[in-house]
């Protein structure tokens, strides 16, 4: 079987590392980014998140995340205070876009703080996030949006970069919907992880197809830069092993501090 260029760098015929759940996890020969071989086309993304994925219908998935709102709005209120505390210095006002923003939680609680908007592939849960939240959340991908150039103090993808079949795109697009100077924060698994490596296919954040690609830091930031886009920060967030003592909030708070978590956070600036 053929696979498709790389999504980072767009160097043909990669090799193949890992078959899982009947997707061919590829490499590519020259950044080394992990992603689905097959073309993405063949996936049907507005199946793929419907409801089951956020009702708890699918195994795979959120065990119920529209019933866990209150614990996702305490996690969004975390992340609010990650972007308007910890350097580089975020705005504290001004408009923010969420990219991917499923149900909404995150908008709901930064709508206290910035004029928001949202945009989301997934019919199901934009369509919540309008009427259950009252947000303005456009459905479909941030291209289609077709939002105007240099709008945006602060863009924010929360563990979305993954799950696009063309991520610089994406990213590009990001930018020129960013205002001059203005922060762009995405979370995602972190392939480079000492954590991620051991566990290979079996580690828990590739789950294909509803995650395509498996950056590392490297290949995160090779896309930033292909996109128009500048790193100013990093953070680890995650696990970096198993068992309670690495899963309890002692064990957490010092996989961060190290560095070792298997999810990063990456701020970059237009």
């Amino acid at each position: 079987m053929s696979h498709r260029d790389c999504v980072v760098c767009g160097t043909p015929a990669p090799t193949l590392q890992f078959r899982k759940d009947g997707y061919d996890l590829v490499a590519c020969t020259a950044c080394g980014c992990i992603y689905v071989g097959q073309d993405p086309a063949q996936i049907d993304f507005d199946a793929l998140y419907g409801q089951a994925y956020y009702t708890g219908g699918n195994d795979a998935v959120f065990a119920d995340y529209v019933g866990q709102e209150a614990a996702r709005r305490t996690h969004a209120r975390r992340k609010l205070a990650v972007l308007r505390h910890l350097p580089p210095r975020i705005a504290h006002e001004g408009r923010l876009l969420d990219v991917g923003c499923a149900a909404g939680f995150f908008l709901a609680e930064a709508r206290a703080h910035y004029d928001v908007q949202g945009v989301e592939l997934s019919t199901w849960s934009s369509a919540y996030a309008r009427d259950r939240l009252q947000l303005p959340v456009i459905t479909g991908t941030l291209q289609q949006a077709a939002l105007p150039a240099d709008c945006f103090d602060v863009v924010t993808l929360w563990d979305v970069i993954e799950h696009v079949p063309a991520p610089v795109p994406l990213l590009a697009e990001a930018a020129r919907v960013l205002k001059p100077g203005g922060r762009l924060v995405l979370s995602t698994g972190d392939w480079g992880s000492a954590y991620a490596q051991r566990h290979g296919a079996q580690w828990h954040l590739m789950t294909p197809p509803w995650h395509l690609t498996m950056f590392s830091r490297a290949t995160l930031a090779q896309a930033a830069s292909r996109a128009g886009l500048r790193v100013v920060g990093w953070r680890s967030e995650g696990v970096a092993g198993d068992g309670p003592l690495w899963r309890s909030r002692p064990g957490l708070l010092v996989s961060r501090l190290l560095g070792l978590g298997d999810i990063v956070r990456l701020t970059l600036q237009k």
